[in-house]
């Protein structure tokens, strides 16, 4: 006398699957997880340019498109030449391709000093359609993000 029929189970039961057929691939989306990573990686690298532009008093250019990243010497400083990829500490060079295919739009093109400061007027890169994005001001290099 107490409990559920089986026409009631079995309804429950199909109304789940569905439920899973139809939102349980939003949960696991990879896409969200790509676009801040790899936007993440860009700022990592525009930070370590402007402190090892700073550290080592060579001018460091840094290049953020949607093909990738990359660091590199934007004058002769000592025995590297002017356009020569910065190396990494594990021995690569600063460099890393957009494997996630994630947009960036406007690209982001900056030559950070010896004092820190970045070159021009205030540049932005939007990451993903804007949903984060990256301001490097002129005159205090100063890095701002969103969000």
């Amino acid at each position: 006398m107490r409990g559920f029929t089986l026409v009631e189970l079995t309804m429950v039961i199909v109304i789940i699957g569905i439920l899973v057929a139809l939102v349980g691939p939003r949960f696991f989306d990879r896409r969200v997880f790509d676009e801040r990573l790899f936007y993440e990686e860009s700022l990592a690298a525009v930070r370590h340019a402007q402190k090892l532009a700073v550290a080592s008093g060579c001018s460091i250019r840094v290049t953020v498109a949607s093909s990738g990243y990359a660091l590199s010497y934007a004058a002769a400083c000592g025995t590297l030449a002017s356009g020569s990829a910065v190396r990494n500490p594990a021995g690569g060079y600063y460099a890393a391709g957009n494997p996630q295919g994630v947009g960036v739009a406007p690209a982001l093109d900056i030559t950070f000093n010896s004092l820190g400061a970045a070159t021009g007027p205030a540049n932005v890169a939007g990451f993903a359609a804007g949903a984060f994005s990256l301001t490097v001001h002129p005159t205090t290099g100063f890095i701002e993000t969103t969000p």
